[in-house]
């Protein structure tokens, strides 16, 4: 039995269900949210996402990637770099993202009354929680 949600039940579709499996990892959100303001290196963005590290970062933009949200560009070739940026798809995302932005910043952030329950904003390696500083 599968714990996935069904897309198509009686004919249905639902867009939820069906943007939900694009966007189906926490870390495919954040790397989005992070390629926002233009294209970036690898080791740019692993610089700059708390908790990330190379493995899950490589395994994250490959699917982004493949499910047509992320361009991977050649830069150069001595010394090789590439970079990531966002597809006319993925941008279509900024002001979803820049809406969650908002409702974090009013609902989830720590210390306020309301994230009184304090939200990790991420794990690290090991799992454990991570909070931003503020």
């Amino acid at each position: 039995m599968t714990t996935e949600p069904v897309e198509e039940e009686h004919g249905n579709w639902c867009p939820v269900v069906a943007a939900s499996k694009v966007l189906s990892s926490f870390w495919a959100i954040v790397v989005i949210y992070y390629l926002m303001d233009g294209p970036k290196g690898f080791n740019e963005l692993l610089r700059a996402i708390p908790g990330m590290n190379s493995k899950t970062l490589s395994r994250t933009l490959k699917s982004l990637v493949s499910k047509g949200l992320v361009v991977r560009e050649v830069v150069s070739v001595q010394p090789f770099a590439v970079h990531y940026r966002l597809t006319p798809m993925g941008e279509e995302l900024v002001p979803v993202l820049n809406a969650l932005r908002e409702w974090g910043e009013k609902w989830a952030r720590p210390g306020t009354a309301q994230g009184r329950t304090q939200i990790p904003t991420v794990r690290d390696n090991r799992g454990k929680p991570q909070y931003a500083e503020r």
